[in-house]
């Protein structure tokens, strides 16, 4: 939230603590208030980008990283951006930057996409509007699997608890579950280990990456490993 984040700038302001500040998800959002969801939510806090903030702070200690691989779904393009108004830091970035810049080319397109302001209004508006209702999607039957999850306000994932499953309280465990649930159902998840997750057994569902029937066929095939699981352990 806008207030918090404002909160831990001016922290780190008054203790001299450089904040960067990632919105690579910023314009993958889920509408809070889709009628599949939005009990997940105790609040609707509008998406406000960091750079406001900086704006008014005037902060040497305060920096914004974006990058396009997310939000239009161009990550073999490797195109990035930082925001800030620390001129040490910019000057300095400049010199790294030479051997690690973007090229030509696709400056040229990205340049062409981004000011056709009709194509990205309507691009954004039916990204959130596909991705919420993928989202929605998920959820839903993870409530009927009675699977624990991480209510999302943005992104391109869901992160689910399958701790239940796990046989050993431990990374090994997890790994061991997460091949387990490949081999048995064919979904392939992202185990939390790999994002320092300090609990064993979450893991990632990214749900935009298919098509809405296969994203049907892969939770009845989650459903069915959770089911047969649930069983075995009963008996």
């Amino acid at each position: 939230e806008r207030d918090r984040l404002a909160e831990i700038a001016d922290w780190c302001i008054a203790h001299e603590i450089h904040l960067v500040v990632n919105e690579i998800y910023g314009l993958s959002l889920i509408d809070t208030g889709h009628p599949s969801i939005r009990d997940d939510y105790e609040s609707v806090a509008p998406f406000e980008s960091f750079g406001r903030i900086m704006d008014e702070k005037r902060s040497d200690y305060l920096h914004l990283w974006y990058a396009l691989s997310k939000d239009l779904g161009v990550s073999g393009f490797r195109v990035g951006m930082v925001y800030s108004r620390n001129e040490a830091f910019l000057r300095s970035y400049e010199n790294l930057n030479l051997t690690h810049s973007v090229s030509n080319h696709t400056q040229w397109v990205m340049g062409h996409v981004l000011t056709d302001h009709d194509f990205m209004t309507g691009y954004v508006k039916r990204n959130q509007e596909r991705l919420t209702d993928a989202y929605a999607m998920v959820v839903t039957q993870l409530r009927r699997m009675r699977v624990p999850y991480i209510p999302s306000r943005g992104s391109l994932f869901a992160w689910i608890d399958l701790s239940e499953f796990l046989e050993a309280e431990s990374i090994d465990g997890e790994l061991a579950l997460w091949e387990s649930i490949y081999r048995e159902s064919g979904v392939l998840l992202t185990p939390g280990v790999g994002f320092g997750q300090s609990k064993h057994g979450l893991f990632r569902v990214v749900y935009p990456c298919v098509t809405v029937p296969e994203l049907a066929v892969a939770l009845d095939r989650l459903e069915a490993f959770v089911e047969a699981h649930r069983s075995s352990d009963r008996a």
